[in-house]
Formats: C-alpha cells, structure tokens, sequence
C-alpha cells in the first residue's frame, strides 16, 4: 500500500515541478494581486520538488 502512494506523490511532485521549469524558461510573469512572483521562486521550487520526485521514486523503489 506504501508503494503506490510514494509514487503518486513522485508523479504529483514531478507534474508540479515540470510547470516551474516551464514558467521559469518561458519567463512567463506571474502576478498574485498587485504582487510580481520573481522568476527565482520557479527556479527554486522546480530544483526542490525535483530532489522531491527523485527521493519519493528512491523510496517506492527500496525494499
């Protein structure tokens, strides 16, 4: 049963992760209320929820 909530999670993660990239590559600008998201944020979460889907793959993969 663990299995297939660590790789549903890794795939969540990785999806999540692939839209940061794609934001952050494309420059596309992204506004909360009067508020400008810095294309850093993307960079960041991108990189962070990568180590997250490759831990959470590791995980599933293990014994």
């Amino acid at each position: 049963m663990q299995k297939p909530a660590l790789y549903t999670a890794s795939v969540i993660f990785a999806i999540v992760g692939i839209a940061h990239f794609v934001r952050y590559f494309l420059r596309l600008k992204f506004i909360l209320g009067a508020t400008a998201i810095p294309l850093s944020v993307s960079l960041i979460a991108g990189i962070v929820l990568a180590v997250l889907t490759v831990w959470m793959v590791r995980a599933a993969r293990s014994p």
